[in-house]
């Protein structure tokens, strides 16, 4: 057999091994998932500001997109979508052991819900999920549980931070998006048993197509550095300096991307594995290096030309964030807390972002079909 031979057959058993394994995952899903059933098609939202939409209205969140074409396009008339959200700003799959102390030593409401643009860890994710629970009158009629999760456990910064150590972030990355991540989808599967869970990928905050100024001008942001002296820093000598800290804050958002991916999909693969039927599907994300914060054709949040966040919900948080965080006396950003709250949609996909991520949680689902 020739050389090219070789390759061909290789090639062939290896996408027929692929569509097996394919095959079998979808036939092996809730078989009711698109069904003409007359009951309602239960819809869950859980996890962090990702899954939640930050800045966005309600009727551009990709979730909501995804609810809507269900309803109008799978379903029409003949079965009623009911969608229930839960997932707020800054959630944790689980609240950290320091930061619980904390809590608990100035009696605060780990379990309280607050306004879902306010960037809090609490309550964490497999909280949300069973405050759900308690609300659904049968667990088993749950058609549909869509998630993310594990950015906020490792914190966003460490995802692009070339001071923090490689292994380091590994070992975190390792912890909440595997680890962790698999305790998150088990207890879900748990408790929803009739569902079909599907979590979200994470997308790559910069890269090397990222712009300089727009860097420069968002680091600064959160300290309320001066708008005019942001030249200090804007200017050719100093954006040589921040060439070479973008590419190393690109080259660590590109480890995140790919490392997050695969410990995701290990942690859904020991799930599946532990259910009769593979029940958990990965949506990997569309935002690449191309479009992503500072680029050309950015589909994430930025700022405007006042140097302001540009999303819907900007002016909204403004009056939000005083107010939810004069409540609280435990503050995970200390004195910056409301200025962070402020900021929070920056760097989170906006409407045409949404809509990418709409189209390829479709394409997953439509798999099922």
């Amino acid at each position: 057999m020739g050389e090219y031979s070789r390759r061909q057959f290789l090639k062939h058993i290896g996408a027929s091994a692929a569509f097996l394994l394919m095959s079998r995952n979808i036939l092996s899903l809730p078989n009711n998932f698109f069904s003409a059933d007359s009951q309602p098609f239960e819809m869950l939202v859980v996890g962090d500001s990702h899954i939640s939409g930050q800045g966005l209205l309600e009727k551009n969140k990709f979730y909501y997109l995804v609810k809507e074409w269900l309803q109008r396009e799978i379903f029409g008339e003949s079965r009623q979508v009911n969608l229930k959200v839960k997932a707020h700003s800054g959630s944790r799959i689980e609240l950290h052991k320091d930061e619980l102390e904390a809590m608990l030593k100035v009696e605060d409401d780990f379990n309280k819900f607050h306004h879902p643009e306010a960037n809090l860890s609490f309550p964490s994710i497999k909280t949300q999920i069973n405050f759900a629970r308690k609300e659904y009158e049968k667990p088993e009629s749950v058609n549909l549980v869509m998630l993310s999760g594990g950015i906020t456990d490792i914190l966003v910064a460490n995802t692009i931070n070339p001071f923090l150590k490689e292994k380091k972030m590994r070992e975190l990355i390792h912890k909440y998006c595997n680890e962790e991540m698999f305790g998150l989808l088990e207890h879900a599967g748990n408790t929803f048993p009739n569902a079909l869970i599907v979590v979200i990928g994470y997308f790559p905050i910069i890269s090397t197509k990222s712009d300089v100024n727009k860097l420069s001008r968002y680091l600064f942001k959160p300290v309320k550095f001066p708008h005019p002296l942001q030249w200090t820093f804007t200017n050719p000598v100093s954006r040589q300096g921040m060439k070479i800290l973008r590419k190393k804050m690109a080259k660590r958002s590109r480890i995140w991307v790919a490392e997050s991916n695969r410990e995701m999909r290990e942690a859904i693969g020991k799930v599946n594995a532990r259910f009769d039927k593979p029940k958990v599907l990965f949506v990997e994300s569309p935002i690449t290096e191309e479009n992503c914060f500072g680029t050309k054709n950015s589909l994430l949040w930025e700022t405007d030309k006042d140097n302001l966040p540009s999303d819907e919900r900007y002016g909204e948080r403004k009056t939000m964030c005083p107010k939810v965080f004069d409540e609280l006396k435990y503050q995970h950003y200390g004195k910056l807390s409301i200025r962070m709250c402020e900021l929070a949609a920056i760097g989170h996909p906006n409407v045409e972002g949404a809509k990418a991520f709409a189209e390829a949680i479709k394409n997953s689902l439509k798999t099922i079909l």
